[in-house]
């Protein structure tokens, strides 16, 4: 009766033992899973590292936009320093906006009151053609009527590609300020013409 029993437990396991061809299709299809889960974790590892380039490159770009725009207003800030300390003659002598319009008729806009300005206690009292990073400008003299100071005032076409983005003045931001030789300059964009303020510090 044993023996009876025995066998029958033998002859059941091997009817549920897997065939040679059973083997090899388990075994393909382990290594398809396998192959699917690295190829899935190579996708997710790949837009990771475009993710992590693209922010790299942002970053860097961010990073050159700051500088640019430091290094632009630097560069007029140092032209205007010089300008100020040469101080060449005036070429015309008026207290009146409208007379500087009358006289820089060349220049390809229309000279404006900076509202960053009018309340400085400024007295206009003539100016001469200039350039700013080789764009015609119109350099302003004015005079503290507090202190009897010289400050020369730039005005020139703000454009963007050669000047880049500087501070607006219609959007809340501040001017930016450079100090040359002991000559403070203030740089501004405002009604689409760049500003510059030469005074000593």
């Amino acid at each position: 009766m044993n023996d009876e029993l025995k066998q029958s437990v033998h002859d059941y396991l091997e009817s549920k033992q897997l065939t040679h061809a059973q083997l090899a299709e388990l075994e393909n299809r382990m290594q398809a899973s396998a192959s699917k889960s690295s190829s899935t974790s190579l996708l997710k590892f790949n837009i990771v590292a475009v993710v992590l380039v693209i922010a790299l490159v942002s970053s860097l770009f961010w990073g050159l936009s700051i500088d640019n725009r430091a290094g632009v207003a630097e560069l007029i800030a140092e032209e205007v320093a010089y300008n100020h300390l040469k101080l060449k003659p005036m070429e015309v002598s008026s207290s009146s906006l409208n007379d500087m319009r009358s006289y820089f008729s060349e220049l390809d806009f229309s000279l404006s009151q900076s509202k960053y300005i009018v309340d400085k206690g400024l007295k206009l009292v003539g100016g001469r053609y200039c350039s700013i990073q080789g764009e015609a400008a119109a350099q302003l003299r004015m005079q503290d009527e507090n202190t009897g100071d010289m400050q020369i005032v730039y005005q020139a076409p703000y454009n963007k590609e050669l000047f880049q983005d500087l501070p607006k003045l219609h959007e809340g931001q501040a001017p930016v300020r450079h100090f040359v030789n002991g000559i403070a300059v203030d740089v501004w964009v405002e009604k689409g013409i760049l500003f510059a303020r030469s005074y000593n510090h």
